[in-house]
């Protein structure tokens, strides 16, 4: 896509790597009580959310491995502990692309390819996706300045307004004296300003 900005797969990851830390540490907030809150995901409540997360993680790893994005045809509605299968899912997509980065073998290219694809786009899946995770959970821990600004970059190089139809909302605007973290969400259709409200709905994913 004309405008992208490449990284090398290592850097990639690296960026992965924190975006999932990010929303793993979200997911250790996530108490039984708060499966049945609303979301900044539309219609989603926090359980829906967290086996999205889920099946997005699978998806990214069949991406990773194989060069197709493909979800669930029935998506997970009924895990016990949707918290635990989404950290489950995510560790394991984790390990998957760091050992391609360290890897990383002569000839491996399509391997690569995927690897980078699953990475670039799962860095700001999952970041943001845990940013809704602690907005329905009534955190007001925020992603590390680094962070949210190195996601900025990526998510407004990659995501195109063509893209947006059943990924994300239109963006919205930031307050006049947003971060990093307020813009990228903005920029991904969330409403900054619900952050600080326990449990506020904001724009469907």
């Amino acid at each position: 896509m004309s405008g992208t900005v490449a990284l090398p797969l290592t850097a990639e990851v690296a960026l992965f790597v924190r975006a999932a830390g990010f929303a793993l540490e979200s997911l250790a907030e996530v108490p039984d009580a708060d499966l049945g809150r609303p979301t900044p995901c539309g219609d989603w409540d926090l359980r829906a959310l967290l086996l999205h997360l889920a099946d997005t993680a699978d998806g990214l790893t069949g991406l990773a491995r194989t060069g197709e994005l493909v979800l669930p045809s029935a998506p997970r509605t009924d895990d016990a502990d949707p918290a635990a299968v989404a950290r489950d899912r995510l560790l394991r997509l984790l390990g998957v692309l760091t050992s391609a980065a360290a890897d990383d073998p002569p000839g491996a290219a399509d391997r690569a390819a995927h690897a980078l694809a699953a990475a670039r786009g799962g860095a700001i899946e999952l970041a943001v996706h845990g940013w809704d995770v602690a907005t329905a959970c009534g955190s007001r821990r925020v992603m590390a300045l680094r962070l949210a600004t190195a996601l900025l970059q990526a998510a407004t190089s990659l995501v195109a307004d063509g893209a947006r139809p059943g990924a994300f909302a239109a963006p919205v605007a930031p307050p006049p004296d947003a971060g990093p973290e307020e813009r990228l969400v903005a920029f991904l259709g969330r409403r900054p300003a619900a952050r600080p409200h326990r449990g506020s709905r904001a724009p469907r994913r």
